[in-house]
């Protein structure tokens, strides 16, 4: 059974992969071994943020020996926290705020417009205490009142599959199917460090690029 259509091409996002780059940062800017995510609802879309993030924070302890524990999601039980709606700005301050008092200083909201409540959060207690991860765009653009807060986005790049179908329809060598958005064809990736760079080691950006170059030959393995 081939579910496509001829004249239909789907475009789906291996955003695992630019979360895997955003755990792997994360770890490895924590100063208290703890970071965080949460979710709107436990559904794929939602969760393949968090599995790449705890991955990539996985990584980092297999290469460095440390011990970095990433709360809020469990890849192997698919069980974590999850807002129950992507609409509630008070529940993204509340689970932020909660993920914090557990010693978090990264938070990874995957909950939409949830996640402004977090930046609001982090906006309070100073990126010192607290900084956040976006998801889907680059929120340093998207939410400019609080753009100082984060660390990085992991980026859908629905901007970059629309240029590549429009490419092909141009050239007659539209098909059908699925197209993927990956790290390689440049359909997901991570936003820019913005303000953040000058906090961000040098060979902990260097590294994160060798990451990235390892996923896209295969030679890092991000889902199972």
């Amino acid at each position: 059974y081939d579910p496509t259509i001829p004249n239909v091409l789907g475009q789906v996002y291996a955003t695992d992969q630019a979360a895997f780059l955003a755990g792997y940062l994360s770890a490895g800017m924590t100063k208290t071994g703890i970071v965080g995510t949460f979710g709107g609802i436990n559904i794929p879309p939602v969760t393949i943020f968090m599995d790449g993030f705890a991955a990539g924070g996985g990584y980092y302890n297999e290469q460095k020996g440390t011990t970095v524990q990433v709360l809020g999601w469990n890849p192997e039980s698919r069980e974590g926290l999850f807002t129950n709606n992507f609409e509630s700005l008070d529940d993204g301050r509340a689970y932020a705020q909660n993920l914090y008092d557990e010693g978090a200083d990264i938070v990874l909201p995957v909950a939409g417009p949830v996640g402004l409540g977090s930046a609001a959060l982090a906006d309070e207690l100073g990126t010192e205490a607290l900084k956040i991860v976006g998801v889907d765009a680059d929120l340093y653009l998207t939410d400019p009142a609080k753009k100082h807060v984060y660390l990085t986005s992991i980026m859908k790049r629905m901007d970059s599959t629309v240029y590549q179908v429009t490419e092909t329809t141009m050239k007659g060598e539209f098909e059908g199917g699925v197209i993927v958005g990956t790290l390689e064809n440049g359909g997901v990736s991570l936003a820019p460090y913005h303000d953040m760079a000058d906090m961000i080691p040098e060979d902990l950006k260097a590294e994160v690029e060798a990451i990235k170059q390892g996923i896209i030959d295969g030679s890092i393995k991000v889902g199972g």
